[in-house]
């Protein structure tokens, strides 16, 4: 059935946004401006550039291995240490959420910073990348009915065992998307350093055009590839709940990119996404079949491809010193028009 009309938008401010405390003011002037519009604003934040980094290498001088361990999820809720990092890396979040509420509140704007748990957010019980379960909207819906601004710490929830979870890296994207599905917002703007989304990442592909539309399904494909946009689970999440995503810069004048839950794949557009590990890097083409080659022109250590739903996922992996030249290359031999 098709969505009903709704005024309600959410807000997913990341931290290549907030690099520092001052940056706020300015994501503030954009939830102003969307409320003089006439629009009910759900903020969702993340830490500020360089916190979850550093409170991960604070846990490191601390553990015998290092932070390494606590990369990836853990399952077992009984974990003392997993519980404890889970805790720590969930106060930048906290932080940023308490000091937007702040600066809204500063410009007379009626706000409450929430935790993932207060707002309803919901978990498995694991920690260190928890999988988000369901979404009890009711707190966030009487906050926006009492007039309020709901302030968000992203990237963590509340388990089935009754304890603080975390959602893992990207994890901010996943929180504001699920909200913005239980809500039936109008749509999830998530706000970016570089805007919009490109076929390729302009610090390797400086040729690399603006797409003001992409599949949602592609744009799913491609994070799983290693670009690092959106987290996938966050765009499968609203292409299934057929909510509208928007990446965007916080300028309104700036360009901004529609990722459509539903559309078909007549648009023929070419997507690249490069994953650098410490030796490697997977060069990645994600595009239409029917405009997909089978095979990269690259002097490749391994290569495949795989089709899926009309489209088609083609890599190769190259020295990681020639990830700009090889994602180039591929971008002027398929992408130049």
């Amino acid at each position: 059935m098709p969505r009903a009309p709704s005024d309600v938008v959410v807000d997913k401010f990341g931290g290549s946004i907030l690099r520092r405390p001052v940056d706020i003011a300015e994501a503030v002037s954009v939830v102003e401006r969307q409320r003089a519009e006439g629009l009910r604003p759900v903020v969702v934040v993340s830490a500020f550039e360089g916190v979850t980094d550093t409170i991960l290498a604070s846990a490191g001088e601390l553990l015998p291995g290092g932070a390494g361990g606590l990369q990836a999820p853990a399952s077992d809720h009984e974990s003392g240490m997993a519980r404890e990092a889970d805790r720590a890396l969930a106060t930048g979040e906290a932080l940023s959420a308490a000091l937007f509420a702040l600066g809204l509140q500063a410009r007379g704007i009626p706000a409450r910073s929430f935790s993932g748990a207060e707002a309803g957010i919901r978990t498995a019980a694991a920690h260190l990348g928890a999988e988000v379960r369901r979404v009890l909207a009711r707190p966030l819906r009487t906050a926006l009915a009492e007039g309020l601004v709901p302030v968000v710490a992203g990237f963590q929830g509340i388990g089935t065992h009754g304890e603080l979870t975390t959602l893992g890296r990207g994890g901010t994207d996943l929180s504001a998307v699920a909200l913005a599905v239980a809500l039936r917002a109008a749509r999830c703007e998530l706000f970016k350093d570089v805007g919009g989304v490109l076929e390729a990442d302009p610090h390797l592909v400086p040729a690399a055009r603006f797409l003001p539309i992409v599949d949602a399904r592609q744009l799913e494909l491609l994070a799983e590839m290693g670009a690092e946009i959106v987290h996938p689970v966050a765009v499968r999440r609203a292409r299934r709940g057929r909510l509208a995503l928007v990446v965007r810069a916080m300028d309104d004048d700036a360009p901004q990119t529609l990722v459509r839950p539903l559309t078909g794949r007549d648009d023929g557009v070419l997507m690249l996404a490069v994953d650098r590990k410490e030796r490697m890097a997977r060069i990645s083409l994600v595009g239409p079949a029917a405009l997909t080659p089978e095979v990269l022109p690259l002097p490749a250590h391994g290569e495949g491809s795989f089709d899926e739903g009309g489209l088609r996922v083609v890599w190769a992996e190259v020295p990681v010193a020639a990830a700009a030249s090889a994602a180039q290359a591929v971008h002027a031999s398929f992408m130049s028009r």
